[in-house]
């Protein structure tokens, strides 16, 4: 297996460091956008994005709207083409694109109208989106050949930071405890394909697997499904804890697989017991916990720890094991893993 994959998974924490330390705290246009939120200048947010881009804006989604500051998310495509009207002048549009060029993007920048306000968040600013913008944040991920690792990583690092910005949290705060998390992050990559070893070829052989979570952690299972199918050829569906009662659980019996995610806030009890409930029906599940629990844990299911970090952060850490994951995935299936073979690393097409 060449860079393209491994090598910038391991690349991860310097990333992130790089896209904390450039976060433009003072730009003025960003203070001016925080004031025009905090006083209720706009109308809405829009957050919009594809793949992992748009997942990654899911912790940003709630924290906002837990602040009460509405925030819809839309998938670039169904806004462009279903509703466009929504964008105007009353409008802050937030559009994440690893790129700033793939195909729906584009064509949001090519649109009639624009929103009061567009701020970008892509991996440098020499994209369309980027100029289009009035505010354009750069993640500084660096160059990734692969399926996104270090973009979505320093995506959720700069939305995390805006975020707190426009909710009137302390960003220097904020700023601190990622630092904290992106050594964390080093620490926790250090021998990890030993420290993985056996753990995953528990879930094999898999064709299908399930993506679990709730919370700030659905960006976990959304972008994990995302870079699994691309890097593993396994096809996957992601759901909320709570959705996947409502039908899909009948679906489990022996041969299934699925990745839960605890999370740690007050659900993480309810994301256990679905996953003691699974492996009580057969199916085999890898259980992503910051505290596992040594006692009472079925034998088809199986814990992987990761460091204990705040919800709207712990998305950070989450990913990794999914990332992991996928290389086993990939080679038990015949596939160099994160390459591509019908699709390429910017979506050209719509």
């Amino acid at each position: 297996m060449g860079r393209s994959y491994l090598d910038e998974i391991m690349e991860q924490p310097d990333a992130l460091r790089r896209s904390i330390d450039a976060y433009p705290l003072g730009d003025p246009d960003l203070v001016r956008l925080a004031r025009k939120v905090q006083t209720s200048g706009y109308r809405q947010i829009i957050l919009t994005g594809m793949g992992g881009s748009f997942y990654s804006c899911y912790p940003l989604w709630l924290s906002l709207n837990q602040h009460d500051i509405l925030a819809t998310m839309w998938e670039t495509s169904e806004l462009i083409h279903y509703a466009p009207e929504v964008i105007n002048e009353r409008t802050i549009l937030v559009a994440v694109s690893q790129s700033g060029e793939g195909a729906e993007i584009k064509r949001l920048t090519l649109m009639e109208g624009r929103p009061g306000i567009c701020v970008s968040v892509t991996n440098g600013t020499d994209n369309a989106l980027a100029r289009w913008s009035d505010l354009s944040l750069d993640t500084h991920a660096g160059d990734e050949a692969g399926a996104s690792n270090k973009t979505y990583v320093t995506a959720l690092a700069v939305l995390h930071l805006m975020g707190c910005q426009l909710t009137r949290q302390d960003v220097g705060v904020a700023r601190d405890m990622l630092h904290q998390v992106s050594y964390a992050l080093g620490e926790f990559l250090v021998d990890w394909e030993s420290k993985g070893k056996g753990v995953f070829d528990f879930l094999l052989p898999c064709s299908t697997l399930a993506l679990i979570a709730r919370g700030p952690s659905v960006a976990s299972a959304m972008t994990g499904a995302v870079i699994t199918e691309e890097a593993s050829k396994v096809f996957c569906k992601a759901t909320s804890a709570a959705q996947f009662r409502h039908g899909p659980m009948e679906v489990v019996r022996e041969g299934f697989r699925a990745v839960v995610f605890a999370g740690n806030d007050a659900t993480s009890i309810l994301n256990v017991r679905l996953a003691k409930e699974i492996g009580s029906y057969g199916g085999k599940v890898l259980l992503i916990t910051c505290a596992p629990n040594a006692s009472g844990m079925p034998s088809d299911v199986v814990q992987v720890a990761i460091p204990q970090a705040e919800p709207a952060v712990l998305p950070v850490f989450e990913i990794i094991p999914v990332q992991m994951l996928t290389i086993a995935l990939a080679h038990a299936n015949g596939y160099e893993p994160g390459t591509f073979e019908h699709c390429s690393k910017v979506t050209r097409e719509e």
